[in-house]
């Protein structure tokens, strides 16, 4: 599985030029080492990903779709070890993914009741996430940094909201 650093940096705990030239350029990040170097240990090279994405105090992590339960690990051991290192909520979502399994993923343990188009006055339309009103404190982060998260893995303008019965 692909790490954002090689194998080489990871062994060694010094980075080479390359991967060296890849954080000074900004191609990769501090955060993205440290969690190469979390999974490189515990996984034994046999677990990678793309990239993070780090809004406020949730990390997302993007993975290829069928590595998405093996970087959560049994029981979510990996990704607990990964958020007491880095100090912050973790979400794994799978590269490409629909919006549906996104939202899923992103709101996770809230259950998602529905989500429906809705389509502006002028003409643009936005996907509205209704969470289950008894869910609402499970929600992982506050409403407005969970639709930029959603946004910036989808692309699609969404507005979560809390089903009140």
């Amino acid at each position: 599985m692909v790490l954002p650093v090689c194998d080489v940096c990871l062994k060694s705990g010094m980075l080479c030029q390359g991967c060296e030239k890849k954080l000074r350029t900004g191609e990769i990040t501090q955060l993205d080492l440290d969690i190469a170097k979390i999974l490189f240990k515990v996984g034994e090279g046999k677990i990678g990903f793309k990239r993070t994405i780090e809004i406020g105090d949730i990390v997302i992590i993007v993975t290829e779709k069928d590595q998405v339960g093996k970087l959560i690990g049994k029981s979510g051991k990996i990704v607990r070890e990964i958020s007491r290192t880095v100090g912050k909520k973790i979400r794994v979502v799978g590269e490409n993914s629909d919006l549906r399994s996104v939202a899923r993923d992103i709101l996770a343990p809230a259950r998602i009741s529905g989500i429906n188009i809705v389509y502006g006055t002028d003409g643009d339309q936005k996907y509205k996430i209704r969470v289950m009103g008894e869910d609402s404190r499970k929600l992982p982060g506050r409403l407005d940094v969970l639709n930029d998260i959603i946004k910036q893995l989808t692309g699609e303008e969404t507005l979560v909201v809390v089903d009140r019965d």
